[in-house]
């Protein structure tokens, strides 16, 4: 029969005549109860280890620190006291300094967290110890670590109150005129100790300015970090806009274009290839175009696109693709442009832009167009106005409001506006007598801006 767990060592057996099998007694039997216990135990053990482990990893470091400090002062001061030569008038130290040492080395243990009341103990527990006359040993340095917590790790007025506890246990001390505590000794605790406090006032002030440093650093870290974002959102807004006036234009003349070639491709072949070079041009300068606003995102080798942007000098070539559309059209510029910054010429030509999208749009190819460009002193003007044969005009005689034909222009007229509000300039859209639509607009130049 089997009498133990796989692995364990079977007893010997021996039979006895009239007792039948017995075991016999052998110092290397060790019965399968014996080995459960010990994994038990084991296992115990292990259970142990692992809950102190996740307690100490849980705990702050800090905390730690400090109780390993209390255990370490606690252990010194029993030593020191038992082993200090006694003066007229000592005690010899008993089970009663056993438990002053432990008070006065305890609140060390939570000198971060309450140092104000950690101080208050610990001096009223060795001023007692000492009053009784016990052997001090190396109890005042315990003290001394505390005064400059108490400094170190409170506001400036619990600091004061800690070191006024400190002069008062001194003070007391001195005055019950406890054995072996001479002025001398008092002199020489208060000095120690102011001294401590100091240095814990002095980095207590150096945290705080690192710590103001710090967050100062974080809150212009967070300014610039919205800055950004208010810059990137108003990029993205300008190259929606860029992107939506050059499309739309674009779009607009190719359609025109598209449509002439395919009503004359049978009785006039040569207007219908003409048309369809008109396409060709508009749609390569369209992807110029669109190559320069996408040029801000980086490609592969993270270099960027560096093509000019389009001028007032471009709105010659806008002229000649709306007449290229076959809509009759018309350019005068007045006067000598005087500085102007590239981003009022910019935001100029795109409103002429967006004006002449708006005109192919929707008065209709019979529309003449006029286009003035006015440099004056302090300002630039530019102004698209047709005279309402086409869609525009239908909408006029028909007594539609001037609201709907802007609705119409959508994003583009209101790219407009803001465009003419980010320089201070002003902008007029609206139906004009006799019938026919203006878009005019004014721009300050860069001597007032």
């Amino acid at each position: 029969m089997r009498l133990c767990q796989p692995g364990v060592i079977a007893p010997a057996m021996v039979r006895d005549g009239s007792l039948g099998v017995r075991l016999q007694d052998d110092r290397s039997i060790r019965p399968a109860t014996d080995e459960r216990r010990r994994l038990q135990e084991y296992g115990q053990v292990v259970s142990q280890i692992d809950r102190t482990r996740t307690w100490l990893r849980t705990r702050d470091p800090l905390q730690v620190v400090d109780v390993l400090l209390a255990l370490l002062f606690a252990g010194f001061g029993l030593a020191t006291v038992w082993k200090q030569d006694l003066t007229d008038g000592m005690r010899e130290p008993n089970g009663f300094a056993v438990a002053l040492i432990l008070i006065t080395t305890a609140p060390i243990a939570f000198r971060r967290r309450a140092p104000l009341l950690a101080v208050a103990i610990s001096s009223a527990a060795v001023s007692w110890h000492v009053l009784i006359g016990f052997p001090d040993g190396l109890l005042p340095l315990a003290i001394l670590l505390l005064s400059y917590s108490v400094a170190a790790s409170s506001s400036l007025r619990p600091a004061i109150a800690g070191l006024a506890i400190i002069w008062a246990a001194v003070a007391a001390v001195r005055i019950g005129d406890a054995p072996g505590f001479d002025g001398f000794a008092a002199g020489a605790n208060l000095a120690f100790n102011s001294i401590a406090w100091g240095a814990g006032l002095a980095v207590r002030a150096r945290r705080e300015t690192v710590e103001a440093t710090v967050r100062e650093a974080e809150e212009r870290a967070n300014v610039e970090r919205q800055r950004s974002g208010r810059m990137i959102a108003e990029e993205r807004l300008r190259i929606a806009q860029e992107l939506h006036d050059v499309v739309a234009h674009s779009m607009s003349v190719i359609a025109v274009q598209a449509g002439v070639g395919a009503h004359v491709v049978d009785d006039r072949p040569d207007q219908a290839k003409a048309a369809l070079e008109a396409i060709s041009a508009t749609a390569r300068n369209t992807l110029t175009e669109m190559r320069r606003l996408l040029g801000v995102l980086r490609d592969e080798d993270g270099n960027r696109s560096h093509a000019p942007a389009p001028a007032l000098s471009d709105v010659a070539r806008l002229v000649d693709d709306v007449r290229a559309a076959g809509v009759p059209i018309s350019l005068i510029v007045d006067g000598e442009p005087d500085h102007l910054s590239a981003g009022i010429e910019l935001s100029a030509y795109r409103i002429v832009q967006e004006a002449l999208t708006n005109v192919i749009k929707h008065a209709g190819p019979l529309t003449q167009v006029d286009v003035r460009v006015t440099h004056t002193d302090g300002e630039i003007s530019v102004e698209v106005v047709d005279d309402g044969r086409g869609a525009a005009a239908r909408h006029h005689h028909t007594g539609a409001s001037s609201g709907a034909v802007q609705s119409s222009g959508g994003h583009g007229l209101l790219g407009m506006r803001e465009r003419v509000e980010m320089w201070g300039g002003t902008l007029e859209v609206g139906p004009v007598d006799g019938g026919g639509y203006r878009v005019g607009a004014t721009l300050p130049n860069a001597a007032t801006t």
